[in-house]
């Protein structure tokens, strides 16, 4: 209970990443806020909307027969593509707004590990 209390005090990190040393004036305010979006909320609508797809292309294909849980599918897999679409949006968004009006360069999209060599 704590840690949360730290966490909406903007002590805490979110993923590993320090959301910011305690919010004292208005820019520190959006820097906790801009970093809770990247961080936080987004991943965690994106993994949903993952699922929801997922999902859908799971009804789909075991259901050859019911016309009417292939179309439920395949809704399914629309709205999950769209919302996957509008999440990475949103994801640019914050981190153009970050960078344009904040200055903030350490906000940044997940990256795969570089290849061994």
């Amino acid at each position: 209970m704590n840690t949360m209390i730290a966490y909406a005090a903007g002590e805490g990190s979110v993923g590993g990443v320090t959301c910011g040393q305690g919010i004292t004036n208005l820019t520190s305010l959006i820097n906790w806020g801009t970093c809770t979006i990247m961080h936080a909320v987004i991943p965690l609508l994106g993994a949903l909307a993952l699922a929801g797809f997922v999902y859908g292309i799971i009804k789909y294909f075991l259901n050859p027969d019911n016309e009417e849980k292939r179309k439920d599918g395949k809704s399914f897999m629309l709205w999950g593509l769209i919302t996957l679409f509008v999440i990475v949006s949103i994801w640019g968004l914050v981190r153009i707004f970050s960078n344009t009006f904040l200055g903030t360069e350490n906000i940044a999209l997940p990256k795969l590990p570089e290849p061994k060599q």
